[in-house]
């Protein structure tokens, strides 16, 4: 029986290895997107032209920022029994509706890509669907988090 060293093929084992540390990497990826991208929603208000009364407490902000880094995602926030999404329903907004929306675009995409030229496999196909599928599930984990722990902090403020 040949070697790998001889041979160039990997046993089933350090391939499945391989492919858990490659996801591994993903996933930090799409935390990293999903960070960046509540960033960029915040420096919009911060920063940028829209707008949030300064004077308010930082965990009101915080929870703002959110809102709408969620509603540029279509996610609509329950405001007193109302479903309301603050990006596509305000009246007049200081930033288009559309530089919201490609924000988490944009923060998945790029994090896709960098990732998948910092990291690759054995071929094109699977390089882009396991970076792809690896960035989509740690951006879901923040995603996750966050809801869970907002709805506690809801259900225990009753």
């Amino acid at each position: 029986m040949e070697s790998t060293a001889t041979t160039g093929v990997e046993s089933p084992q350090v391939q499945s290895k391989r492919l858990a540390r490659f996801c591994a990497r993903g996933v930090s990826f799409g935390i990293l997107a999903y960070l960046v991208g509540y960033l960029l929603v915040a420096a919009l208000f911060v920063f940028g032209p829209a707008n949030i009364d300064q004077s308010t407490h930082l965990d009101v902000q915080l929870k703002w920022f959110g809102f709408v880094f969620y509603n540029a995602q279509f996610v609509p926030i329950a405001v007193a029994g109302q479903s309301y999404n603050y990006i596509t329903q305000a009246a007049d907004p200081a930033v288009p509706p559309l530089v919201y929306q490609a924000i988490p675009i944009l923060a998945l995409g790029v994090a896709s890509i960098v990732f998948s030229v910092r990291s690759r496999l054995e071929g094109f196909v699977q390089t882009v669907v396991y970076s792809g599928a690896s960035v989509a599930v740690g951006a879901a984990y923040p995603i996750v988090i966050a809801t869970v722990v907002t709805g506690i902090v809801a259900f225990v403020r009753r």
